[in-house]
């Protein structure tokens, strides 16, 4: 009894060790984010490692997050710069439409929700953009280029997975105090991946084993 308890293939032991793996990548995220401008090769490390080790069950997963973040730090860094300028002109749009609704006239109103609505589109962009990267070998024009061309042949996937990593953030933004950002960016990862595989499943070149190896993890 005892024995089987402890074995490693216990569903407790692999339910235990799977959120500690979520609580440790979500700590790995956070820790390479601080810098700021190098959210976006954690972000495409954290996006990596959780596919792979996470949800294909691909062993090391701490390992892969390291290199995934050190293989993409240059041009994650540019896309994040990119993003992040992006993100301080729309943030400057979003307070005009707030100060404008605050006079009180309807339309004001109607302009600031459609404003927002309107804002989950360069939200999906920058949702595809870090898991293309760390997919796919990119110069920062074509990550954002070709995410930007995947949001528009995939608009409903994209917008979805927007939505999801709107909710994610805001949730992790406003609850940090109770220590959500040690477990929702992970999970928001492994949500993300059920949207956006399959997009990119669709792109991905088959490759052919002639020794009869088996087939990379992101093909099966």
């Amino acid at each position: 009894m005892f024995q089987n308890f402890f074995n490693s293939e216990n569903p407790v032991f692999r339910f235990t060790g799977r959120v500690l793996d979520i609580l440790v990548l979500s700590v790995m995220w956070v820790v390479c984010s601080l810098p700021i401008v190098t959210i976006g090769p954690a972000s495409a490390a954290l996006y990596y490692s959780c596919v792979k080790c996470l949800r294909y069950k691909e062993g090391g997963a701490y390992r892969s997050f390291l290199s995934a973040f050190k293989l993409n730090l240059k041009p994650g860094i540019g896309v994040t710069v990119v993003l992040l300028m992006l993100a301080v002109v729309l943030d400057a749009g979003y307070v005009f439409f707030t100060m404008a609704a605050g006079t009180g006239e309807q339309l004001w109103g109607i302009l600031r929700i459609t404003y927002l609505v309107v804002l989950l589109l360069p939200m999906a962009v920058l949702t595809c953009a870090f898991p293309l990267l760390s997919r796919f070998t990119c110069t920062v024009g074509g990550v954002l280029s070709t995410s930007l061309r995947l949001t528009f042949r995939h608009l409903p996937r994209l917008i979805a997975a927007a939505a999801v990593n709107t909710v994610c953030i805001f949730v992790t933004l406003k609850g940090w105090y109770y220590g959500l950002m040690l477990l929702v960016p992970a999970l928001d990862a492994l949500a993300l991946s059920y949207l956006l595989e399959p997009v990119f499943r669709r792109y991905t070149p088959e490759e052919e084993n002639e020794d009869g190896g088996e087939i990379p993890w992101y093909l099966r």
